[in-house]
């Protein structure tokens, strides 16, 4: 019953956080072309599942707790970072700051996408095929647009090399 009760925390706290991306991604103005697969929003929640009943179906009660340990701090942990990011930007905001607003949201944009692109790359081609790339394609767009530099030439190399994936994959 234990293990149960803490699948649904796990499930229902990252189901939370899935959904409110999904939420807020704007979709493209055009339809994808019908050669492009369906990315699944979910896929996440999806391999949780599959992971938390796995080790229930296993009887591995002390990995499912550890594991349930580990996605909880690792929810703590980016709530927040998250949180002090955007409390910075409101504070810049509200003090008419608007460039360092703009810094700051960027530098946490290079963030994503580095990681995004880190992590996509170590997906089975399996998976990466369900993922979505919209924000990602996005965030190219908007890097190329308003030249987004950072003062270390290590970071821009890094966000030039996670674009690169973009010129790999043949779903754009």
């Amino acid at each position: 019953m234990k293990s149960s009760r803490l699948f649904g925390l796990v499930a229902a706290a990252l189901g939370i956080g899935f959904l409110t991306v999904g939420w807020c991604l704007a979709q493209p103005a055009h339809h994808a072309s019908s050669k492009e697969p369906a990315a699944d929003n979910y896929i996440g929640l999806h391999e949780l599942e599959n992971f938390v009943a796995y080790l229930q179906d296993t009887k591995q009660t002390n990995t499912l707790r550890r594991f349930n340990d580990y996605c909880n701090v690792t929810i703590v942990t980016r709530h927040s970072a998250e949180l002090g990011v955007r409390l910075h930007v409101l504070n810049d905001l509200r003090s008419g700051r608007t460039n360092e607003a703009i810094r700051m949201l960027e530098l946490q944009t290079t963030s994503d996408v580095v990681g995004f692109a880190a992590s996509y790359r170590e997906l089975p081609a399996g998976v990466r095929e369900k993922v979505g790339l919209t924000a990602f394609k996005e965030a190219r767009a908007y890097c190329n647009k308003y030249s987004v530099k950072n003062s270390n030439s290590d970071v821009d190399e890094f966000l030039a090399n996670a674009f690169k994936l973009l010129d790999k994959d043949d779903r754009h």
